[in-house]
Parts: structure tokens; sequence; C-alpha cells
């Protein structure tokens, strides 16, 4: 291992990192750090026409207009279980000379999403409901000796929304809608750190805050079996504020711990989520099939730099990133089977916002193509099964991150695919 200028260890990475986590580490199952699979049977249409379907419950999210659509009193919930897998292949150098390791293994934890829905029907016109949701999420896990450590070890990202919605009927063609977002965000981060000779150290970073934000959606009906729904999520600020802990070697000398500030520290930084834009199209071409469509576009191109502000003096921290605005196109198919039955189909794509030459450890990120289906089945009259599976299909995905120079230089290719799980419970009331 390359020897260490002790001045140059940088403690406070760490808290770098924790705003790459919470503001754009990868989460495999959508672009970024963004999470879709709010409703099994979306997940069985690749989410197609999820803005303009509005015939269950998870039409809070999507687009709170579409409750109107819905009669009666209900609730939902859904569990999703993601099962990524995100290999790297290659080396880091420190000052030239490879870094000792191995590739890291399954970089991104295997999760459950759940997600809960209520509405109620104050009258045929006007709908009151409420979603319980994670619209952003993200773990993963190298393995402590991989070859990027001092990059990347374990990352994870908490967040869940609670959002009480309304929607009212215009007419018998136009319905409109809103919801207030409020939401919560807890990062967990650690990388180790370089101590040249002597064993390496691990720094620890935890950071939570609340943030709000709003929903408008708008649904308009041509006619009983062709529809289309916009709906437009803002952006959401968050003040991260942070803690460090330090795991070190033991007989590290006190001096080296005070010269690079390897102690419990203090800092804070701005993390907004994007503003979407979501357009679905949903049509009924028979009593068997019905097709829809939806496009998203997403606002990433907010995330230009991270910018760490400390409490002790020490100057910030700036990070060019320079992300994107993506797309997310897809294309769905429903066929009835019986009154109380049916099949989903979907394809779509997805993509990433970053690329070969803004990828990092921390975002591994790369464009997607989905392929799913799903099964639903009416119960009873007052009960709904759904089922949904998609696999999803990556982009191998080139690095080239350049670190501090006790980090190196980290050069390889990421191959990942996902696959997701679904299943929903519908109840009226």
């Amino acid at each position: 291992m390359t020897v260490v200028n002790y001045r140059r260890v940088p403690a406070y990475a760490g808290m770098l990192g924790l705003v790459a986590l919470a503001a754009g580490a990868d989460r495999a199952a959508a672009s970024g750090f963004q999470l879709r699979e709010q409703s099994s049977e979306g997940v069985g249409h690749a989410f197609a026409g999820q803005t303009a379907k509005a015939y269950n419950l998870s039409t809070v999210f999507y687009n709170p207009a579409g409750m109107t659509r819905l009669q009666g009193s209900q609730a939902a919930a859904s569990i999703s279980w993601i099962a990524p897998v995100s290999r790297f292949s290659g080396t880091n150098t420190i000052g030239g000379r490879p870094t000792s390791g191995d590739n890291g293994g399954d970089a991104i934890d295997d999760a459950p999403l759940p997600a809960m829905f209520m509405m109620w029907d104050v009258r045929p016109d006007l709908k009151l409901g409420v979603a319980v949701t994670s619209p952003f999420g993200l773990k993963t896990d190298y393995n402590v000796a991989w070859v990027g450590r001092y990059h990347a070890l374990e990352s994870s990202i908490l967040n869940f929304n609670v959002s009480p919605a309304i929607a009212y009927r215009v007419n018998q063609n136009l319905s409109i809608g809103g919801a207030i977002q409020l939401g919560y965000t807890e990062v967990t981060l650690s990388q180790a750190i370089n101590l040249g000779r002597l064993p390496d150290g691990k720094v620890e970073l935890n950071g939570s805050d609340l943030g709000v934000g709003f929903d408008i959606g708008m649904l308009y009906e041509f006619s009983q079996h062709t529809r289309v729904g916009v709906n437009w999520r803002s952006h959401m600020d968050y003040t991260l504020k942070g803690s460090a802990t330090y795991d070190l070697p033991v007989g590290l000398p006190a001096q080296v711990i005070a010269a690079n500030r390897l102690y419990v520290s203090n800092a804070k930084a701005d993390l907004t989520t994007p503003d979407t834009v979501s357009v679905g199209l949903y049509h009924e071409l028979s009593p068997k099939w019905a097709v829809m469509s939806d496009i998203q576009w997403t606002r990433w191109s907010t995330f230009k730099e991270l910018r760490v502000k400390y409490n002790d003096g020490r100057p910030d921290t700036l990070t060019p990133e320079n992300w994107k605005d993506t797309w997310f196109f897809s294309l769905g198919a429903t066929y009835h089977l019986s009154e109380r039955q049916s099949l989903q189909f979907g394809v779509a794509y997805d993509q990433a916002p970053v690329d070969d030459t803004t990828r990092k450890a921390r975002i591994p990120d790369a464009n997607r193509y989905w392929l799913a289906a799903g099964y639903s089945f009416t119960v009873s009259p007052r009960y709904k099964l759904n089922l949904g599976y998609a696999h999803i299909f990556a982009d191998n995905a080139k690095i080239y991150e350049v670190g501090a120079p006790t980090v190196g230089i980290l050069q390889g290719e990421y191959k990942s695919s996902v696959d997701i799980f679904s299943a929903s419970l519908e109840m009226k009331f």
C-alpha cells in the first residue's frame, strides 16, 4: 500500500459521501435514486399509464386527480421485493500503484418496499386520500476489502412520504387534484480511510431531515374508454445534518488524529430531490383489451454539485456532479381473462442521469430496459389481489472516478440487473 502523508488524509470525505448518497446514489430499480414501485398492478405494466389509469388507489400517489373515478371509501397496501445484482470489475490505483482487494461482490442489497393508501368518498365529486410511500431509497454494501473501499463501503438511504390528497370533479370530463408531501430522509454511509502502512480506518456517517413538497394533477376523460392524465410532483428541500464517527487502528498517534480531525464532527449539506412531470394515456380497445402509456421527465439537472459546510472552520468541500435531466417511457396492455381476472404486460426505457464521465462508485447508474407482467384477481366485491413481476436489464456502466490522492482512481465497469416481485391487496369498506 502506498505511504500516505497524514496531513492529506481526507477526514472530511465521509460527509461528502453522505451528500453523494442522499443526492444521487444508485438505486437499481429506477434511474438515479428514484423508486417507482408504489403499485403492484403498476409493476405488471412497467408503470405504463399510471398517470391516467385511475382505477385503483395507487392513483393517490401517481395522480391524485384520478381519485374521482373511484367509488366508495377504500384502502390498499402493497409490498415489492427489489432484488438487484450489480458487480464491478476493474482496479483502483493510488500513486500509480494498484490497491489490494477484490471487486466488492454484489454491490446492491435486496430490499422490501412497502406502500399504503386510503381514500374517503366524501361525495361523488369530492374525494380525500392519503398515501404512505417511499419515493427514494438505497442500500449498497461492498466487501470491506474491495479495491474501491476508499470511495465507498456501506451506503443506505431511508425515505418515506406521507401525502394527504384531495380530488375534485369539475365536470363529467375534467378532474383536478393535489397533495402535500411530508417527507423524512435518513442516511447512513461508511467508507475506509487510507492510513498508509497502518491498517485502514473507517468512517461512518448519519444524517436526517424533514422536507415538504406538493403534487398537482389533472385527469381528462374524453369518453368512458379514453383518458389522459398529467401530474407534477415538486422538488423537496432537505438540509442533512450529520455526524461522523471513526473506527481507527489501535496505536494511531494522537497527533495524527488531531491533525486530520479524525474525531466526531458535525457538518451539513443541502439536498433537493427533483421535480417530475408525468403524462399518461389509457384507452380501452374492447371489453377484453386496454392499452396505455406513460412519459415522465425528471429534473436531475439541478444536481450540479455537492457542497458540504462544516462547523469547525474548515473550508467547504465542493465536488462537480453535472447530472442531466432524464426521460422514462413505458407501454403496457391489459387482457381481461374474465370479469374477475386480468393479465398485465409492459415494457419501458429508463434513462440514467449519469454517463461514463460522471458515474461514481456510489452512483453506478446506467440506462435500464424493463420487461414486466402481472395478474389481478377480484376475490370478492370487497377484495382484490394484484401480483406483478419485472426484470430490468441495464447497460454495462463504465467508471473512471478520480478521488483524493489517498483515495485513488477507480476504473472499470459495472454489470447490473434487477428482479422485482410485488403483491398488493385492495379493500373496499
